[in-house]
């Protein structure tokens, strides 16, 4: 009994807060939707990264929650398994073009969680057609990312990194293999245009003020790549003739993420860093791998957040009421999936190379250097998952972006409103 009263309490602070809020979220001019102007866009300079090619391996998982659950077992699986491979030459093609081996970096073997917002059009324009659009927030763990949620201003729960990204597939899946064109816009000093004088905004970026210009393409007097390569997309190959596309959020992802980073010494690492592309201290990450668990919400999400919000301008968000509305937001669904990257940095100085290079002997070491990565890539996908077999932990090939399986997943969820 004493349960049913809290929850129909709840329930109708609930309720009184939101008719209380309404005029206060009318106001605001709704933050979590908004038109972008396609004409200006297409007519502004854009900053951020260029869209870039992006190769990308995935296998879907499936195995007993038990197991699934221990995320690093599984992933202490991968390492062995991968250490015991790296061990013979025979294997790797990467290598004898770099003159260096593979090893087991040490950086990126931390546990990350993402929020991601994915924005589409009200006739799902962006599903349609294979593209994924999102903000994407990173926490260092899954808790911090929930207190922020519900109003936490403890440094400590506060995102890490805040950007928008933009893939395009332009091909279907090929045995769990693709190719993307992957478009960015990152809220921090080692980015551009904020690397130019370090005025990239401090955390926490929140939702309210750092949703919007996705959609809308414009943050503060910049135009953000994203929104300018989502244009030209529509314009030339979807060939769209309208003068703006009012977008929204569709879907939200929470995915824990683990990882491996494979290094290899190389010399397109240090040139993508020389020309602004990347990192230094980071040009030997070669292959990523990564052990993702997605949780799929509604975006309903997003409006417990405003709740949160409202109630802590007010002074009435009480301990109490935060754990509370943390217990409301429940998954409708989840899956697991194992993703292998190429490094992008490495690969957007290959091809920055191959594109300038006049020489044919050079340009078929480049094509010749640039396959052997590839081969290496799918080489540690099969190593995982026969690895991974070995524990009764099933994968197959993956057949699409997490933007479209999160969304038949969720289409299926009585949650869903058309």
């Amino acid at each position: 009994m004493k349960m049913r009263s809290w929850k129909v309490c709840f329930m109708l602070f609930m309720i009184a807060l939101f008719a209380l809020s309404a005029k206060s979220f009318a106001e605001e001019n709704r933050p979590f939707s908004a038109q972008m102007n396609l004409v200006e866009i297409l007519n502004s300079q854009p900053a951020g990264t260029p869209g870039r090619e992006e190769n990308e391996f995935k296998l879907a998982v499936r195995a007993p929650a038990e197991i699934l659950n221990r995320s690093s077992y599984v992933l202490s699986v991968i390492k062995r398994a991968l250490e015991r491979a790296l061990l013979n030459d025979l294997l790797w093609r990467a290598p004898k073009f770099t003159g260096s081996n593979y090893s087991i970096l040490k950086t990126g073997l931390g546990t990350f969680s993402f929020l991601d917002i994915y924005l589409d059009s009200p006739e799902m324009i962006n599903l349609q057609n294979n593209i994924s659009y999102r903000v994407r927030y990173r926490w260092h763990s899954r808790s911090s990312l929930f207190k922020y949620v519900t109003q936490s201003h403890t440094m400590t729960d506060y995102p890490h990194r805040c950007e928008y990204q933009l893939k395009i597939y332009d091909e279907a899946w090929n045995e769990g293999f693709n190719s993307c064109s992957e478009t960015r816009f990152e809220y921090r000093n080692e980015s551009f245009p904020f690397k130019i004088d370090d005025s990239a905004p401090l955390p926490p970026w929140p939702f309210e003020k750092f949703i919007k210009p996705a959609m809308t393409g414009k943050y503060k007097n910049f135009t953000v790549f994203t929104a300018y390569d989502y244009a030209l997309y529509l314009k030339k190959k979807l060939q769209k003739s309208f003068e703006s596309i009012f977008l929204e959020p569709s879907l939200i992802l929470i995915t824990s993420r683990r990882r491996i980073h494979l290094g290899l010494p190389n010399e397109f690492g240090l040139k993508a860093a020389e020309r602004g592309m990347g990192s230094a201290v980071n040009s030997s990450q070669a292959i990523l791998i990564t052990l993702d668990t997605s949780e799929i919400y509604s975006v309903e999400f997003l409006e417990l957040y405003r709740y949160a919000v409202y109630a802590c301008a007010r002074n009435s968000l009480t301990p109490r009421l935060a754990k509370r509305l943390r217990s409301a937001l429940k998954p409708v669904g989840c899956f697991t999936e194992i993703e292998f990257e190429f490094e992008r940095n490495i690969q957007a100085a290959l091809d920055y190379e191959l594109e300038n290079c006049v020489n044919e002997s050079e340009k078929r070491r480049l094509i010749a250097t640039k396959a052997a990565f590839l081969h290496d890539l799918k080489k540690v996908a099969e190593i995982v998952a026969e690895a991974l077999a070995r524990i009764d932990v099933k994968t197959e090939y993956g057949t699409s972006s997490k933007y479209q399986r999160a969304f038949n997943l969720l289409k299926s969820s009585s949650l869903y409103k058309q």
